[in-house]
């Protein structure tokens, strides 16, 4: 065995370690930061008509804790990402609307900053 060969095992084996050890670790506050929390509402129709124009509705509530950091929302239909939406003072409720229109069903998924996500299956009719 070479040289090159032991440090790889060496550092896959530390890989690992670090990983599982990182993995059962709670970080501090986490669970007060759950408590605070407010669900991302997303709202968009039942059924979709094919190549027509629909709207996507995303409201994301003001996060309790006084951080001045800036937050966002990204949005994925199926594979395609739509785009990472920014929101500069995490003090106020933002909504955000998007007018779309889709020719096939697909996954709708929307991800904000703290970890939220919404997955809903839009079915074109």
């Amino acid at each position: 065995m070479t040289g090159k060969t032991k440090r790889r095992t060496l550092l896959r084996h530390a890989a690992k370690a670090a990983l599982v050890g990182a993995m059962s670790i709670t970080p501090i506050g986490a669970q007060a930061l759950d408590k605070n929390l407010e669900p991302l509402q997303v709202t968009v129709p039942e059924l979709v008509r094919s190549g027509e124009p629909f709207t996507l509705q995303v409201f994301v509530p003001k996060f309790k804790f006084a951080n001045e950091e800036t937050r966002w929302v990204e949005a994925w239909l199926g594979r395609k990402y739509l785009g990472r939406f920014e929101i500069a003072s995490p003090t106020i409720n933002a909504s955000l609307t998007l007018t779309l229109t889709l020719t096939r069903s697909t996954t709708l998924r929307v991800r904000d900053f703290y970890g939220r996500t919404v997955v809903k299956k839009l079915v074109v009719v």
